[in-house]
Parts: structure tokens; sequence; C-alpha cells
């Protein structure tokens, strides 16, 4: 290689890496008899669906040095590259480029599977070049010759075998369970995953009632999701917290003492006496009727069948300083509520298909996408004198970082990757 008179770092750059593209580095590294350790670095693959942009190439550098170091430190060490080649970023990236919107099942159903796979095909094998590109003008020490690729068929089928060793080690196990699900792309997030797209959005603030079944006394309940009274299950109070008998009118409400002030002043009620004071926990098992059971002939017939079902469970994770006080739970919409189900061998709706849709058993609400049956709700519990108040309220919640749609908490059955059995052999590994 000819060292240039004159500093010039593109040109020392260039024929630097002239140099290099003729000598097969690696093979010789690999060859040599002073390196016997061998170590396998697992490339944690980038996703095909676009060009790499600079945190992509910071991480790379990053992985590169290493290499370098373990290199020159004696080791022999295995650094094949590999490409994420399938999966929601590279499916939404082909719908985007076929120009096609909707749900999933509407996706294929315009489309065809067959079209948007090859769609597919034809994204990664673009962006590989863009990335391969990069690679070398980065002067990765990758192989690419021995890269793997997620959607070939013999690193799917490996795939498949790690899974069968996981199942038969009782580490992968079907389950029933509340996932944080994507109404668009259709599919669960991880908790890594939801913490990515927390925003500030808007949401309904709901205040109704409900009455004791054999008290003449009106539990005050808040909840920001209305929709989820298709499958409300509990009230939860909190165990240690006192709760206030509270004479409204010819009414008597269950209010947090905590927030009753605050509670008062939002409902615009200033005429009010408290009567009696009492702990979360001497409220534990009061059964109360739901206000919409003439719509959901399901959660009727649960209601009907189940003593524990429709009443009031005392539990420590209550916020006493939010809303009421008192918490609406549905045990296939949040996972505190899908455990305190469990935990009480408790039954539950679940009438929310794969769109986030309710089936017919959710009576007169079927059909509807779930977050747009907030409306119908509060209008039929305002026909049922049900409704204390509805208003707005701005908080943090988590947004699918893939499509930008507001996330849900749904139960769906599926097989679950349970880590904690695996005790300390991870570490030790």
């Amino acid at each position: 290689m000819d060292i240039p008179s004159e500093f010039n770092a593109k040109k020392i750059e260039e024929e630097i890496r002239n140099n290099l593209s003729h000598i097969d580095l690696q093979k010789l590294i690999f060859e040599s008899p002073n390196k016997t350790k061998k170590i396998a670095f697992i490339e944690g693959p980038p996703t095909m669906n676009g060009v790499p942009h600079a945190g992509h190439l910071r991480g790379r550098v990053i992985k590169d040095l290493w290499y370098r170091y373990t290199t020159l430190r004696g080791s022999k060490v295995i650094f094949n590259a590999g490409w994420d080649t399938q999966g929601l970023p590279v499916e939404l990236q082909a719908e985007k480029e076929l120009g096609i919107e909707g749900s999933k099942s509407e996706v294929i159903e315009s489309a065809g599977v067959e079209k948007i796979v090859l769609e597919c095909k034809k994204i990664v094998h673009r962006f590989h070049e863009k990335w391969v590109e990069a690679d070398k003008m980065l002067g990765m020490s990758f192989d690419q010759e021995k890269a793997y690729w997620t959607y070939k068929d013999e690193y799917i089928e490996r795939e498949w075998q790690y899974l069968k060793k996981a199942h038969e080690n009782g580490i992968l196990s079907e389950g029933f369970r509340v996932v944080a699900y994507c109404p668009s792309c259709q599919t669960s997030l991880s908790h890594s995953e939801v913490n990515q797209g927390y925003e500030t959005v808007q949401d309904p603030s709901l205040y109704y009632k409900v009455k004791l079944q054999d008290e003449d006394l009106f539990l005050i309940v808040w909840t920001t999701m209305p929709f989820t009274l298709v499958t409300d299950a509990m009230v939860g109070v909190n165990p240690d917290e006192n709760y206030v008998y509270t004479a409204v009118g010819d009414e008597t409400w269950l209010v947090g003492e905590k927030r009753l002030q605050e509670f008062m002043k939002e409902v615009k009620i200033e005429d009010y006496k408290i009567s009696k004071t009492v702990k979360g926990s001497e409220i534990e098992g009061k059964r109360y009727v739901h206000p919409l059971l003439d719509q959901i002939p399901e959660l009727k017939e649960l209601a009907l069948k189940n003593p524990k079902f429709h009443t009031t469970v005392a539990e420590n994770f209550v916020d006493i300083q939010t809303g009421s006080g008192l918490v609406h739970l549905s045990p296939v919409n949040g996972e505190e509520d899908f455990e305190i189900a469990k935990k009480r061998s408790m039954p539950y709706n679940n009438p929310i298909n794969d769109e986030a849709k309710f089936t017919d058993k959710a009576g007169a609400y079927a059909g509807l996408f779930v977050r747009d049956s907030d409306e119908r709700i509060v209008e039929s519990l305002r026909d049922r004198g049900a409704l204390v108040k509805i208003g707005k309220i701005k908080h943090q919640y988590p947004l699918c970082w893939r499509s930008h749609h507001k996330l849900l908490w749904l139960a769906r059955r599926g097989f679950f990757y349970f880590l904690d059995r695996l005790g300390e052999k991870a570490v030790e590994a």
C-alpha cells in the first residue's frame, strides 16, 4: 500500500479500505496458531425496514471495537453478521409501500399473503444493500458470508428446535394472561416495548355509582376506560384506608375519606354530610348490582351463577389519592385485576376479539371497537341514573412504538417464556 506524502484523511481511508478488500483478514486470524480460545459473538440483528442512522452506526462501531480488542487479546471470535428480516416492522413498511391501510385481517384480505410476503422480501433485500454499504464504509469486521437471515428456512428450523427445548424444560408454556396489546398491529408488546412510548393523552374521567345488593348504599366508582364496564367484575378499595358514608340528597354514597372534598368539588356538590367512617377492609365482599346487566346478558348470567362476581375487594394497590378512592376492576383488562380474580377463583367475561372489537358476548355493544363504545356506555349509565360525572383527564399513557396507536390491556391465550424458571442459570452461564 502506498502512503501519500501529504496527509489526506479521505485518501488514506480509501487506500486502507482498498487494501483490506483484497485480504481475507478473518481467515488469517482464525488460522493463526497463537489464537486458541474461541468465542462466539451473537449479533443482535438490525431490522431491514429502513436505512441505518447514527444510533445504529454507533452501536455497530462499539461492537466492532469489542471484536478487535478481544481478537488482539488472543481470542478467535466468531463474528457473523445477522439481519432481522421478518416481523411487524417489515410488514408495516410493506403495507406502507403497497398503500394498504386497515386492520391485519383487512390488509390480508385486500392484498393477499403472497403479495405481502413478496413485498417484504423486496424491502429487506433493498435495505440490506444499504446496510452492507454502510458496514464497508465503517470498516466493520462482520463476516458477511456467514450472515444469518431470520426469514431463511435454516434459521426458522433452528428456532423451532430452541422452542421445543424450552417447552421440554418448562420454560415455554401456554398460558392465559393480560398483555399490553396494540389493536392496529394486533400483537402484544413486552414491558420494555410498552415503556418506549408513553405520551400525554386525553381520556374520559368517569364517575358512576353502583348500589349494594343488601344495603341502601351506593359505591362511587372511578375509571378512565368506560368500555371496561362491559367486563366489570369487582370494585376495589384499599383495606387500610378510611371510607366515608356520605349523605347526598336522599342517597348515601361511599367515597374515600382522603378524596372526599376534592371529589365533591369536581362533581360540584356542596350539600353533603358524613354519617359514618369505615376501613376499606370492612367493605370486603359486599355484592353490588351492575347498572348495565340488562344490556349484557353474558355478564348478567355470570353474576347470577357466581356469588363472588360483582363484589368489593380490599387490595393494597388501590390508589386512594385519585378518583373517588374506589376503582372498577376488570380481570380481562388489567394485569392486577386478573391476578386478583385468579387469587379469588373468580370467573370473567372476555368478549373482545383480536381486532379489539366486542363479540356477541358483549350484548348491546357487539361489533364496536372497544374504545368507540365509551360514549354509548356513558349514555347508558345516564339513562339508568347511574352516571355521576363524565369529564376529561390528561395523563401519561403508553402508545405503540410501531403504529402510534393507544395500547389496550387484553387477556389473551398464548405461549409465554417464564424466565424466572431459569433461576441462576443465565447468570452462571
